[in-house]
């Protein structure tokens, strides 16, 4: 177990792609914004949060925080890019056909205009992708099952990206500097409250992203007046912030500083070592990711199991899927291994 003093009651975790456990810090920040809301604190204390939130971000994928936007959920940032997206009749949109739902939907409403979606298997994506290709959306790694998408081949493809990094940040190692639009939930592997997250755009993409959801934050200098319409927006990412939770920031800096702290890299060994463990145990394929997919007779009677046994699972595809993050151990591996070969 990486930190193992910030964390306590993790034996047998293993939902990490359902939602990340808090560690004391964060829920000590939190406790500590509750109470500043109820003593009419300053407001302005919340919104430091978010920026350093929002640097902290940039850091973990490389990107600079100019790059980085703040919204609640991939579901809008995905709406965002597929609303600006300079396609139409004759051009199409590249899917992952199993992809999880919030990354994908919005760009199905494209149809409306004549752009045909190309929903096709995980190993077909990048074979799926031809001159008139306007954005290749996907999950960098895959809820279900824990795939990892080839990055360096969809960018040597030429067409835009929205990559959802929502089961990877935290997870595995990740540089998002060449990807288009990548967006990240930061309530999973980030150990954040739900309600925060993030869209880094590429600073040749800045402009090509239309201010549908700018709101009070978009202005150049955004504390200096709040009423009418702008004389100048802002030039960076900032321009498309959706109002920020306040007291999920308070609580998110101190996620991610320990995120950050730890290191992506000792992160990732940790967790990949900890699947490895595991699938060597049970017979499984090699993991590509601490996301691993047990294909079981029964999945619910499986499940059932190693809920007998104090582990806490999923049941995704008709398939047991477990996920190791920083908080698990060798412990956890011999639990949920032991109630899955009983």
């Amino acid at each position: 177990m990486l930190a193992p003093s910030e964390f306590v009651n993790t034996r047998g975790y293993l939902d990490t792609t359902t939602y990340g456990l808090p560690p004391k810090s964060t829920l000590r920040a939190l406790r500590k914004a509750t109470d500043r809301w109820a003593a009419r604190g300053d407001w302005m204390t919340w919104e430091e949060d978010g920026e350093e939130c929002r640097r902290l971000f940039g850091g973990l994928v490389g990107v600079s925080r100019r790059n980085v936007a703040m919204m609640p959920a991939v579901s809008i940032a995905a709406g965002l890019v597929a609303a600006s997206l300079p396609a139409g009749v004759g051009d199409n949109v590249v899917i992952y056909e199993d992809d999880f739902t919030s990354t994908v939907l919005a760009f199905d409403a494209l149809r409306t205009r004549g752009v045909e979606l190309r929903s096709v298997p995980f190993d077909d994506v990048i074979d799926a992708v031809d001159a008139r290709t306007a954005l290749v959306a996907v999950s960098l790694v895959q809820s279900a099952t824990g795939r990892v998408v080839d990055l360096e081949g969809l960018t040597r493809t030429g067409a835009r990206l929205f990559v959802d990094g929502s089961q990877a940040v935290g997870a595995v190692e990740v540089d998002a500097a060449a990807i288009d639009y990548f967006a990240c939930h930061a309530y999973k592997w980030l150990l954040c409250p739900r309600g925060l997250g993030f869209l880094s755009i590429r600073d040749d993409r800045l402009d090509e992203l239309e201010p549908w959801l700018s709101g009070w934050k978009g202005r150049a200098q955004p504390y200096e007046r709040f009423y009418g319409i702008p004389d100048e927006l802002t030039a960076d990412a900032r321009v498309h912030d959706v109002s920020l939770s306040w007291l999920a920031a308070a609580g998110a800096r101190e996620s991610l500083s320990l995120i950050a702290d730890l290191g992506p890299r000792s992160i990732a060994a940790h967790n990949i070592e900890l699947a490895r463990e595991f699938t060597a145990a049970v017979g499984a394929a090699e993991p590509e990711s601490p996301i691993v997919q047990v294909q079981v007779a029964d999945p619910t009677a499986a499940r059932e199991r190693l809920r007998a046994a104090d582990v806490t699972c999923a049941v995704r595809t008709g398939s047991i899927r477990v996920a190791f993050h920083l908080y698990n151990d060798s412990d956890d591996v011999r639990l949920a291994a032991d109630a899955l070969r009983a």
